[in-house]
């Protein structure tokens, strides 16, 4: 009986010594691994309904090799163009255009989130105001007075 209860505590103290140690990986600062341009872009005033784009740059300024493994919209009326599982070493650059349709009146903002190899992850940001432009003016129909009388005398 005393092998049995010296035998789980043993189980027991190796059991909390394990549970101890974190087993989460340590996120790495994205700002260490990658230099980003355009992460906040403003359209500043754009028409309503008329699509507009933009080009993000990333540059790996790690020492590990990364790539981009999705691109998230927060919305169906943005597009992130990419190649997906593309692998960019360090030093060298990669582009992401990001698409709008313009589907906002007033002021708006939207994100993309971007997801790399090695857990790291960035949320991009754009923002502007979309303008409702006046439609043209179109004359107005005109009869003529025989046309008129045709129509009345039928």
């Amino acid at each position: 009986m005393k092998k049995i209860l010296a035998l789980s505590l043993a189980c027991f103290a190796v059991i909390n010594a394990f549970s101890q140690t974190s087993l989460t990986p340590t996120v790495k600062d994205i700002n260490t691994q990658l230099d980003i341009k355009n992460a906040a872009y403003d359209f500043g005033k754009i028409s309503f309904g008329k699509p507009v784009e933009y080009v993000v740059e990333m540059k790996n300024i790690g020492k590990d090799s990364l790539t981009i493994l999705s691109a998230q919209p927060g919305c169906g009326c943005t597009t992130p163009s990419f190649v997906p599982n593309e692998k960019f070493g360090p030093n060298q650059s990669v582009k992401m255009t990001i698409r709008f349709n313009g589907s906002a009146v007033g002021t708006f903002t939207r994100y993309v989130d971007v997801n790399f190899s090695g857990g790291l992850t960035k949320k991009l940001t754009f923002n502007g105001e979309g303008i409702q432009e006046a439609a043209p003016a179109t004359p107005a129909a005109t009869t003529t007075p025989s046309t008129t009388q045709k129509s009345q005398n039928k």
